[in-house]
């Protein structure tokens, strides 16, 4: 809507307001739980920061080819040399930004890789759905963009249905599941063409959005579980950074898929979509088998005392 009645810079600025909202929402209805403060790890921060930063960026530049490769691989070099040289700085500080020690703990290890392996797939939805619908189908911006509604009404809806999925699966089954079962339902929109009847289109990105609701608050709980209160906080940080990294990072990746389907000259613009979809949906599939560490017990107790609750 703001993109086809205003301008584009309104998709960002509209999260001003939006924001506001939600800082005066959680000053009124959060509550403030403190723990000792501590002196803030600046050195880590630039360190750890800097790398994330770098690592995006360099994966970016590769993807798009806005520079020569050899200086977004060097890049992607130098921000792995800062994250290597982060894990020192941590070895050896009391207080790190990210302490290391979360990693002993067997679900966060697992949770963390499992978020990070499974949103490069997951992350190319709202990325590349829109532009197959305006790119390819020929809709307009307006269209497209109502069209990923579905998996947003999907995700509220399964909301409520996960704790019972999660008490008759386990935390282990439920995540392998329903991770191939995402990476099965992103190589589906291969199937999809512009001659489709809309209704074809919106119930697979319905059912998505339930499947990746279900996914996403499995991974997350099962994350923080044995976590203690004294690094739940530095482990629930970690877990944002993950996120929003690996979903930047499917994008981008998604992104040169892309690209690199577009060399095909007999390939029309629809089909170039359609591999990039098999090829994520492949990705995630395979992400599926980060979830095969947990062991069966894991996340038993979070089960237990929601059914008792």
């Amino acid at each position: 809507v703001f993109v086809t009645w205003a301008s584009w810079h309104w998709i960002f600025l509209i999260n001003i307001p939006i924001g506001v909202i939600g800082i005066l929402y959680a000053r009124k209805f959060m509550p403030n739980f403190t723990t000792p403060r501590r002196r803030f790890d600046i050195t880590g921060f630039l360190l750890f920061g800097l790398s994330l930063v770098l690592f995006s960026s360099g994966i970016e530049l590769f993807g798009e080819k806005i520079v020569a490769t050899w200086l977004a691989l060097a890049v992607i070099a130098v921000s792995l040399l800062l994250l290597v040289a982060y894990v020192r700085h941590a070895r050896r500080h009391p207080a790190p930004l990210i302490s290391l020690s979360l990693f002993k703990t067997h679900t966060f290890s697992v949770g963390i890789a499992g978020n990070l392996a499974t949103r490069l797939g997951t992350g190319c939805v709202p990325f590349l759905m829109p532009l197959m619908l305006q790119v390819g189908f020929g809709y307009p911006a307006i269209i497209a963009g109502c069209m990923i509604a579905p998996t947003a009404i999907g995700s509220i809806i399964a909301k409520s249905t996960v704790t019972q999925v999660l008490r008759w699966f386990g935390y282990r089954k439920t995540l392998v599941g329903i991770t191939v079962f995402i990476g099965l339902m992103i190589a589906q929109f291969s199937l999809q063409s512009p001659e489709m009847p809309l209704w074809m289109l919106l119930l697979p990105l319905f059912v998505l959005g339930m499947a990746m609701s279900t996914q996403f608050t499995s991974m997350n709980t099962i994350t923080l579980a044995d976590l203690t209160d004294d690094n739940a906080s530095s482990g629930n940080s970690l877990l944002a950074v993950t996120q929003q990294l690996s979903i930047s990072l499917g994008v981008a990746i998604s992104a040169a898929v892309l690209r690199f389907y577009e060399g095909f000259d007999n390939a029309s613009t629809v089909q170039q979509f359609h591999y990039t979809f098999i090829t994520m949906g492949v990705i995630t599939i395979v992400s599926a088998l980060m979830f095969m560490l947990l062991r069966a017990k894991d996340g038993r107790n979070l089960i237990s005392e929601r059914h008792k609750r």
